[in-house]
């Protein structure tokens, strides 16, 4: 079925000489982006910073008593409905109001358990350093109120609260570039071998043999232009040319 079919296949030699071809390209374009891509995480995205604090679900119980293991599995399993209870519109609301805000973004503020752990990591990610750490300390003191209004107990305490972060934790500007000077080779890349796959031009011995059904019997040297081989053509001094390969096969037959 498949006997009689012809394929293009396209040796890793024949790459290489594309890719040599258009060495230039292949390595400027991927510069330029990646250019492009630092100096827009420098001075067109806004850096975003990061505050966290965390906080431990414990069990109520007297300084005598001993905490058992049902005690920490239930602690455990609080940990994940605290959780969502961080994030209420309660607690944002207090918040808000404790801060003077007239708005605060709730997707910019995660509340997840610590795993295996009953702690509890709220972080708050703003482009003000000083006001995500205000959020996320204000939060869990808002928060530990809620929970000791509607639980009756006072079981929720801060471990750690949030400081002053230093560095942006957005963009990543060593990323983006990277991504940006990737995205670049693949442009071009896909240009050139596009360019290559769409170009019907014969330049080689293997192109006359397989567009024309004309077998190569030999190659005419090109000394006016160092010595380089020009295939199926021969090309005098003022350029113009002259097909052999058609004349070539009328004199063997």
């Amino acid at each position: 079925m498949y006997e009689n079919e012809e394929y293009d296949v396209i040796e890793l030699r024949e790459i290489f000489q594309i890719l040599k071809k258009y060495i230039k390209l292949v390595i400027i374009v991927p510069i330029i982006f990646a250019v492009f891509g630092a100096l827009i995480s420098i001075y067109l995205i806004d850096p975003v910073y990061e505050a966290s604090t965390t906080l431990i679900v414990r069990q109520n119980k007297d300084s005598n008593e001993e905490i058992n293991i049902t005690d920490v599995n239930l602690g455990k399993s609080l940990v994940y409905t605290y959780a969502e209870m961080a994030k209420s519109n309660t607690v944002l609301d207090n918040t808000k109001n404790a801060l003077g805000l007239s708005e605060i973004n709730g997707k910019a503020i995660t509340v997840s358990p610590v795993k295996d752990t009953q702690i509890l990591k709220v972080a708050v990610q703003d482009t003000n350093p000083q006001l995500a750490m205000n959020i996320a300390n204000t939060l869990v003191e808002e928060f530990t109120v809620e929970i000791v209004r509607i639980t009756k107990a006072d079981n929720v305490a801060v471990v750690d609260y949030a400081t002053l972060p230093a560095r942006p934790i957005k963009p990543n500007k060593s990323m983006n570039t990277a991504i940006a000077a990737v995205l670049g080779e693949m442009i071009v890349l896909m240009i050139i071998f596009l360019k290559e796959y769409l170009d019907n031009t014969i330049k080689t011995e293997k192109d006359i043999e397989k567009h024309l059904g004309i077998s190569v019997i030999g190659t005419i040297p090109n000394f006016n232009k160092g010595g380089k081989q020009t295939y199926g053509k021969i090309q005098s001094k003022r350029g113009s040319e002259v097909s052999h390969s058609g004349s070539l096969q009328e004199n063997c037959n």
